[in-house]
């Protein structure tokens, strides 16, 4: 009888300890998902708890996008090549009508200035064309396609959990998974940081899925965020004026708070105007 209840109560014992080491690694799990993932171009990349997708309210005053009929999609891998950058369709209507960059042979690298005028007053940037030539000539097709125009940046991140402190705009649907439907490659990525001010794109798990939604840094990153972000999002520019602007967009923190979701201060972007040097 006392083998038999040795037995069971190591049983039970065995049985604590596998539980409590899953706990441990589903927390360490959560841990790292929220600190690896910054894009939601697809709802696939939106990883761990803090990083789910966050729907804002739909009112017309914060995304009329919903009343537009839906733009029809460029076929699955049709390209476009500026040079040698490669813009290529992924078959999924974008969330408003934009066409691929249009094809040249050369990309321009000169500098470009970025001009972002929101609800709160004016964000200027320097863009890195030189650097990040594809993904600035990408950003400026967008510019002159309205595809900013009257839209919302969905989400915000801060606070010691997140690790990162960002905004991110550039999805007229305002859900984290909308964008123009087409994707190009990461550049930019090795020897720059993620510091506050700096402008970076998001994009999915996907590969070359960079498309129309970037985040701006408005605090610098902990250690483990910034380990986290390092190498994998493409660097295009960095605020030169207006991060008094930055901060009023972000001082209200996240929405209902915590660490992860729809900015408090609705964050409106009225227009977006990129120009560069011929």
């Amino acid at each position: 009888m006392s083998s038999t209840k040795e037995r069971r109560a190591r049983e039970l014992a065995a049985a604590r300890l596998a539980r409590q080491e899953q706990r441990r690694r589903e927390a360490y799990q959560r841990k790292r998902r929220r600190l690896s993932v910054i894009a939601a171009v697809a709802v696939v990349a939106i990883v761990g708890s803090l990083i789910a997708a966050v729907l804002l309210s739909g009112d017309s005053d914060n995304n009329d996008v919903a009343d537009l009929a839906a733009p029809s999609a460029a076929p699955a891998g049709q390209t476009s090549k500026v040079g040698d950058c490669v813009y290529t369709a992924t078959g999924e209507a974008p969330s408003r009508a934009v066409n691929l960059p249009a094809a040249a042979p050369t990309v321009n690298t000169n500098p470009a200035t970025m001009v972002i005028t929101t609800d709160q007053g004016t964000i200027t940037a320097a863009l890195d064309a030189d650097k990040a030539p594809c993904t600035v000539n990408a950003l400026r097709t967008l510019a002159e396609a309205g595809f900013y125009t009257d839209t919302s940046c969905h989400r915000q991140t801060g606070g010691a959990d997140a690790g990162i402190s960002v905004l991110q705009c550039g999805d007229p649907s305002a859900t984290g998974s909308g964008g123009p439907a087409f994707g190009y490659a990461n550049e930019n990525t090795e020897g720059v940081n993620y510091n506050r001010g700096v402008l970076a794109m998001a994009h999915s798990s996907q590969p070359d899925s960079n498309g129309s939604q970037f985040f701006i840094n408005y605090a610098d990153p902990t250690e483990a965020g910034a380990a986290a972000l390092a190498g994998n999002y493409t660097v295009f520019g960095h605020i030169t004026e207006g991060l008094d602007v930055l901060d009023k967009l972000t001082s209200p923190g996240v929405e209902g708070g915590g660490s992860d979701g729809a900015p408090a201060s609705r964050a409106q972007i009225r227009s977006v105007e990129i120009t560069q040097e011929p």
